[in-house]
């Protein structure tokens, strides 16, 4: 297992996800989150129907912003 310094809520566990960010304890990824935003759904539903902390998807959605600003995006 892998704790991601700087969050709670989140680790990535060789083998589960294929190794994507994790919800602590659970197979819940920072992706199925966003999904599920993306989809129209509140925070409040998200956490509510996944059953994790309203804390753990705030959490999830920062990671993906910090992640996203790593991205190098190249132009023509």
């Amino acid at each position: 297992m892998v704790i991601i310094p700087g969050y709670k809520w989140l680790e990535i566990v060789p083998g589960r996800r294929s190794g994507r960010p994790t919800i602590k304890g659970t197979r819940i990824t920072v992706d199925d989150i966003l999904e599920m935003l993306a989809a129209g759904w509140k925070p409040e539903e998200v956490a509510e129907e996944i059953e994790i902390p309203l804390e753990a998807v705030y959490e999830g959605l920062r990671f993906a912003s910090k992640v996203l600003r790593k991205v190098t995006v190249i132009t023509d």
